[in-house]
């Protein structure tokens, strides 16, 4: 009876940001959009992610409105575990991000993006 409970547990416990092909609903690499980038305002968010274990690397774009694309490219550094993650994404002239949030399917990551002290509820969905 005690091993038939902790196989279940185990598998929760491997799935999410590693790609061991056990669930890939957790699986963050790949390149992501935030859910209202075909906005008229013409602010976008894509992120491209790369997990090894439990580190996550990538790289992306946030444009904020108006017509100029600033900050412009980012570098994203961060860490995962289970179907939660951490990341902190970088840009051009100080501009520092968190994004920390959860796997919610294979298609969707749902967190809380802070810049300096706003934060907001962010959802990404798979490029």
């Amino acid at each position: 009876m005690r091993t038939a409970l902790l196989v279940p547990l185990f598998l929760l416990s491997v799935v999410g940001c590693d790609q061991s092909g056990l669930a890939p609903a957790g699986d963050l690499d790949g390149e992501w959009q935030w859910q209202f980038n075909a906005n008229p305002s013409g602010s976008s968010v894509t992120l491209t992610l790369t997990t090894v274990g439990p580190t996550v690397t990538g790289r992306g774009t946030v444009c904020g409105i108006g017509p100029a694309c600033s900050p412009g490219a980012v570098t994203i550094i961060g860490q995962c575990t289970g179907m939660s993650f951490t990341l902190t994404i970088q840009g051009g002239n100080g501009f520092v991000a968190t994004y920390k949030g959860q796997v919610m399917s294979r298609n969707e990551l749902r967190g809380t993006w802070t810049e300096a002290t706003d934060s907001n509820t962010v959802i990404f969905v798979r490029k």
